[in-house]
């Protein structure tokens, strides 16, 4: 049910659909904008406040729905759905709208998954954009009918021009020959005839057919006789010219009716898409945010602002207000305070959400949906009618209350005012009970005590009250629910002139208790004012204390990094040393196999530089520590067994490589696939990747798509050393799993930081050997690869040296 006509009058509905149509672009979007109304269902209402809160995010994360020239096609199409002539400027402006239809279709399409409700709201038939080839071919930019519509039409153009040019040159010749009886060195045309300015006195002397004379009669416009053949044959050709081009226009008007329907649904995408536009700008001129309705005829709006005062530029208090079905916020407080624009907040709140429009709220605001809406506020005395302000008033209650329903929303602006007080307040307690019992939202501003005071004896009634600042003796226009409110009458009167005498004359009529009353009352604001004082200060501590907790967090944070990054600094410091030792030890293995040390010794050296190969190992105890002194950010953590599914990548430190999840968690072990390898892992050492902010996954160095550089040279091959930890052992594998043990291993040689390696595949058939080193040959990781060193294994081995 729409609102009453009175309720959008006393709300100010019109002003608001007004600064709506101001931001709309065209005339149909704008006239759209002055006609809206709330929503019949609320089902309606939500979708359109959905497609509002999508619009709205999208122009807030700069991407509006894009917007194009939308002149009104209406009466074009309604003659074209008619069998009607169009022009070919209309023509044109059909175009205009497919083009525009079609630039908002594609982009409300392309993101159909995020904004649904957009996409359906901008759909328009994909087939017209085959009606808008063929205008295009038809039409041209300035909405003429263009030479290319249709070969027929070509030629006859051709011939209406090849005879004008025929015309204008006898025309030329003419004006040569009688330049003494011209009034002027022209040629003009009268009733579609080419004519010449000649001289009343001299007409004789121009043989031909006069069309026409000037207003003093000076000059008679004549077309010369051997011109006159010339002008039939041109009237003929471009008469044949205008039937081919009302021939080209009924065909395009055709293959227009046959899209109608579709043609009026882009124009009516463009018109949404245009209104929508003026919604979201009404939306971030107001600071406002898109609240779906519910089926609960609630209020609870925080931080509330009049849109219409929101917008006039002048500071407002904004203002928590709540309000539910079979309950009666009574208002109350100075004149001029703010009582009535809190009630005119409540209603536009609960009209704005049903039309689609966004709120000057706070997020966590809820409105729900209330039906029907009445208003009774100002005056509607009327001496036509014989009403008097009373009188209109009582009417407009008797038609609110035959009227009201649970889930309406009643808003009464000074109930039962304009007569004997206390027959007033009685009549508008008796009101305000009977509107709870039948299930209405109830918003009341009043003065009366009785009505203040009936929150104390009924659970239905709640008190608010705007305030008044006797230092400044101005109102606060600040909102305070549970608390009634002074009038501070004769605080106003003093405000706005009324002589002092007179005050303190009228604060001695006063009766005791009033007084008493009224000091009880602002007693209350102003404590409650001191509460909501410190409230605030205390927010505002708790704030600074966050943002200071948050901003030590941070040192910390970079304190950590710093010292992690100083450690591994050192750590990789050591590694070198570690190197440099190896390469050392291995000087020393050689020297012991030159010197033909035992057997013994020889394994003993070994075992010595196995140690010191496992210490700086990625297994090791350095490269544990290494691991463990990576940056917060290194964008890796501990997985949970709940996380873990089949075809998640996780990393295992131990295999130094991403690994992909194969089966789901079973009792603590998972199992993988390293390339063609599979194996099991335990849960705990695997890490989820790409969970932290900046965490970038670890390409291996020169990249995989790269050529292998320049061959190794040979000084740089002598450096490499066979250790346990430098060793990939493949015997007994098929090949393809032994090649992806060896990529694995790869990755693990890059992660290490290493620059070379083994592969330990044996003699046997030979076949593994040949394999492992056709794959290492290939790989793009590889500068080069041979048979290792007698002392390093001999051809049962395979060195190589990686990229760096």
């Amino acid at each position: 049910m729409q609102p009453s006509t009175k309720s959008i009058h006393d709300l100010e509905w019109p002003a608001l659909t007004a600064l709506l149509a101001a931001r709309a672009q065209s005339a149909q979007a704008q006239m759209r904008a002055r006609d809206l109304a709330p929503s019949d269902t609320l089902d309606e209402a939500r979708e359109r406040m959905r497609r509002t809160a999508e619009a709205l995010r999208s122009a807030r994360d700069g991407d509006p729905i894009p917007t194009g020239p939308l002149p009104d096609v209406t009466d074009a199409l309604l003659r074209i759905d008619r069998v009607a002539e169009v022009t070919a400027l209309e023509l044109h402006f059909v175009r205009e709208v497919i083009r525009t239809a079609h630039t908002i279709r594609r982009w409300s399409q392309a993101r159909k998954a995020t904004h649904p409700a957009l996409a359906a709201a901008l759909f328009s038939d994909t087939a017209l954009d085959r009606l808008l080839s063929a205008l295009d071919q038809a039409v041209d930019p300035d909405g003429t009918l263009a030479d290319r519509a249709s070969p027929e039409l070509a030629r006859c153009r051709r011939q209406v021009h090849d005879m004008r040019g025929r015309v204008v040159q006898r025309l030329e010749e003419f004006m040569a020959k009688y330049a003494a009886v011209l009034q002027d060195r022209f040629y003009t045309l009268r009733d579609g005839r080419y004519v010449l300015p000649v001289r009343s006195d001299s007409h004789i002397r121009v043989p031909g057919i006069v069309h026409g004379s000037s207003g003093s009669g000076a000059t008679l416009f004549i077309e010369p006789r051997p011109v006159v053949l010339l002008g039939n044959q041109l009237k003929v050709l471009t008469a044949e010219m205008e039937r081919e081009e009302a021939r080209v226009l009924m065909e395009l008007a055709e293959r227009c009716r046959g899209e109608i329907r579709g043609l009026e649904e882009a124009h009516e995408a463009c018109v949404t898409a245009d209104l929508l536009g003026a919604i979201v700008a009404l939306a971030i001129d107001l600071k406002a945010i898109a609240v779906e309705p519910e089926a609960e005829p609630v209020l609870d709006l925080r931080r509330a602002r009049h849109p219409l005062l929101a917008l006039s530029g002048d500071g407002v208090v904004p203002n928590d207000l709540a309000l539910r079905s079979g309950k009666v916020l009574v208002v109350s407080g100075p004149n001029a305070g703010g009582k009535t624009v809190a009630l005119k907040t409540l209603g536009l709140a609960a009209m704005m959400v049903r039309a689609g429009l966004a709120l000057p709220v706070q997020e966590g605001s809820r409105v729900g949906w209330f039906d029907p809406v009445f208003c009774d506020v100002g005056d509607d005395q009327s001496l036509a009618r014989n009403l008097s302000t009373f009188s209109a008033h009582v009417s407009n209650l008797a038609e609110v209350l035959r009227g009201v329903r649970p889930g309406a929303l009643v808003l009464l602006d000074e109930l039962a005012g304009g007569t004997d007080p206390e027959e007033g307040s009685a009549l508008a307690a008796a009101v305000l009970e009977t509107l709870a019992a039948r299930g209405a939202a109830v918003a009341v501003t009043t003065h009366y005590e009785l009505l203040k005071t009936l929150a104390v004896r009924d659970d239905r009634f709640v008190n608010a009250s705007v305030g008044f600042d006797l230092a400044t003796m101005a109102p606060t226009f600040a909102v305070t629910m549970g608390v009634p409110g002074a009038s501070s009458a004769l605080a106003v009167a003093r405000r706005f002139g009324v002589p002092e005498d007179v005050v303190e004359r009228a604060r001695g009529l006063l009766p005791e208790h009033a007084g008493s009353r009224e000091d009880v009352l602002r007693r209350l604001q102003d404590e409650e004012r001191g509460a909501r004082l410190a409230r605030a200060a205390v927010e505002d501590e708790s704030r600074a204390i966050t943002a200071l907790r948050v901003e030590l967090e941070a040192e910390k944070h970079a304190l950590r990094v710093k010292e992690r990054e100083k450690l591994s600094r050192e750590g990789s410091e050591l590694v070198g040393l570690l190197r440099r030792a190896r390469e050392e030890l291995r000087d020393v293995q050689a020297k012991l196999r030159r010197k033909k040390v035992g057997e013994e010794d020889v394994r003993e050296a070994e075992r010595a530089v196995n140690e010191v190969a496992k210490l700086a190992s990625i297994e090791g105890a350095l490269g544990r520590g290494l691991e463990a002194l990576k940056p917060v950010g290194a964008g890796r953590r501990a997985a949970r067994e709940a996380e873990l599914r089949p075809g998640m990548k996780v990393y295992v430190p131990r295999l130094g490589n991403t690994v992909e999840v194969l089966e789901a968690p079973s009792r603590g072990q998972l199992r993988v696939a390293a390339g063609a390898l599979k194996l099991m892992v335990a849960v705990e050492e695997v890490l989820l990747e790409g969970e932290v902010e900046g965490a970038v996954a670890a390409e291996p160095r020169g990249g995989r798509g790269g050529a292998p550089s320049a061959a190794v040279g040979e000084a740089e091959m002598e450096r490499a050393l066979r250790v346990d930890s430098n060793t990939c052992d493949v015997r007994g594998l098929r090949a393809d799993d032994a090649l992806g043990m060896v990529d694995t291993f790869l990755d693990r040689v890059l992660g290490m930081g290493s620059t070379s390696g083994y592969v330990l595949h044996g003699h046997g058939t030979g076949a593994l050997k040949l394999a492992v080193r056709e794959h290492l040959k290939r790989s793009p990781w590889v500068r080069a690869s041979r048979a290792a060193d007698p002392e390093d294994g001999g051809d049962a081995f395979t060195a190589f040296w990686l990229k760096g």
